[in-house]
């Protein structure tokens, strides 16, 4: 399950908060033989919150996409991540070979990576003594890679490039935290965003000078040669936009985007567009959430995409307050660009409708619904399923799990 991060920009810093939840796991250590070990996909993690701050756990998955059973505590975050009303966390992702978990976390000071090794149950920041946000896992090469926008370094021991402080984009090794930079020409902190293409050969990427200019998306080989400049932000109406949180199709033909308005006026709408793997043939699909970082989701037969929409766009309050968000479930068919709700407040009782994940028949889709999360005491999601038939009514959900109660994100 997705949830995922970092569109809102703010001057040339984006933080992308996402409102996550729920569940996680049984488990207790580590499998230390092959024979023990599970498939990568085989749990949900969390992020939940105690009397002492947060804690990382997991549940089994079940075939459904629902934990089975509550999610069970695996162990604490230190550094007293959690103890602070502030502290959020913006993502959580496991990496392709299954060995690694990041934990992208907010606090008051800026975003660092905590990686959890999940065969030796440990967790650190990685990399270390950096402050700066994960983006995405890439595809290929050793399973546990990720990208990663680096943004200041912290006390003398951070990783420089040389003897100097000039990142681009990172190439960072969860095993050990080291990293390789990518010269992208521009500062960091002018990164939007970036994820690979699904054999790990190209990364697209886009990058923003300041507010009000707009942004532009880049082609490269992922090891930063070849850099292609595709195309300027600004739509045929002449109004520019911020484009991120790419999602490549599995087959690589295709990549999903979202465009942001560039304005200082937070939560916007934005628009959900696809294009060609070389940045031609795009075209508006849908409106979308705009500036929480919820990423499209690709069905597995490529032909639909699954997307967050605010169902109540105009309601000022929830502009500026995460407690008056209220958001449902939309499908878009690709080829076609029809669109419809597959799950909504209304059907679930909750305001929030979020994290949606395909089966693997591309039929149907599960996904979290609840009420803002408390950051005294957490959210308290639950699994539904909804079937994805294109009809003009709302499709049947049904719930599949219980409440999950203290949960700050989901996995």
């Amino acid at each position: 399950m997705r949830r995922t991060s970092l569109f809102v920009l703010s001057g040339l810093l984006l933080a992308g908060i996402v409102l996550a939840f729920t569940l996680q796991g049984m488990l207790n250590a580590h499998s230390q033989t092959a024979q023990s070990r599970l498939s990568a996909d085989a749990y949900l993690y969390y992020t939940l919150e105690t009397a002492n701050g947060f804690v990382l756990a997991r549940a089994l998955k079940g075939a459904n996409g629902a934990p089975q059973g509550l999610p069970q505590t695996l162990l604490a975050f230190g550094d007293s991540f959690g103890q602070v009303a502030s502290d959020s966390v913006a993502s959580i992702q496991l990496s392709p070979d299954g060995d690694y978990l990041v934990i992208d976390g907010i606090r008051d000071h800026g975003e660092q990576v905590w990686v959890y090794d999940t065969q030796y149950n440990t967790i650190a920041l990685q990399p270390p003594y950096v402050m700066g946000n994960f983006l995405h896992w890439m595809s290929g090469g050793n399973g546990h890679t990720f990208l990663y926008r680096p943004m200041l370094p912290l006390g003398p021991q951070a990783p420089m490039d040389g003897n100097s402080w000039n990142p681009g984009l990172w190439l960072v090794n969860a095993a050990t935290g080291t990293h390789v930079n990518i010269d992208i020409h521009v500062p960091s902190a002018a990164l939007v965003d970036a994820a690979s293409s699904p054999d790990g050969t190209r990364i697209v990427y886009s990058t923003s000078l300041g507010l009000g200019l707009g942004s532009d998306v880049w082609l490269m080989n992922s090891d930063g040669n070849q850099q292609t400049h595709l195309f300027s932000s600004a739509n045929t109406d002449g109004m520019r936009s911020i484009i991120g949180l790419f999602a490549w199709s599995s087959d690589g033909t295709q990549i999903a985007y979202e465009r942001l308005v560039d304005s200082s006026t937070p939560f916007l709408p934005a628009g959900l567009w696809v294009m060609s793997s070389s940045g031609s043939q795009q075209r508006y699909l849908a409106e979308t959430d705009g500036g929480h970082g919820y990423w499209p989701v690709w069905s597995p037969d490529n032909t639909k995409l699954a997307y967050i929409v605010r169902t109540n766009v105009g309601y000022r309050s929830a502009d500026m307050l995460a407690q008056s968000l209220q958001s449902a479930i939309g499908i878009v068919d690709v080829r076609s660009g029809h669109t419809w709700l597959a799950a909504t407040p209304q059907q679930t009782g909750m305001q929030l409708n979020l994290n949606p994940t395909w089966a693997a028949t591309s039929a149907s889709v599960t996904f979290t619904a609840l009420n803002p999360i408390n950051a005294r005491v957490g959210g308290t999601p639950r699994y539904w399923q909804a079937s994805v038939t294109g009809q003009s009514r709302p499709p049947a959900v049904t719930p599949i799990s219980p409440v999950i109660p203290h949960v700050i994100a989901v996995g």
